[in-house]
């Protein structure tokens, strides 16, 4: 699904990239985003407050050229 979004980003909207912000503590997610070619840029820390609780956001980045190296 991830891949399929980015194809329509890069080859239908010509988009040179697209950026998400995943909980730190989304392992599973974060792991799917890196398989396709994802890149850590940096952190929010405790940027989101949920019951009760700060909780820390990772930026991640994808360039066109990235992805399509991945093809």
């Amino acid at each position: 699904a991830i891949r399929t979004m980015l194809e329509l980003a890069f080859y239908q909207m010509n988009l040179h990239r697209v950026a998400l912000r995943v909980h730190a503590d989304n392992a599973r997610a974060i792991r799917a985003y890196e398989k396709v070619g994802f890149r850590h840029e940096g952190s929010l820390r405790e940027s989101v407050f949920r019951e009760g609780i700060y909780y820390d956001m990772v930026v991640m980045g994808i360039l066109d050229r990235e992805f399509e190296r991945r093809d």
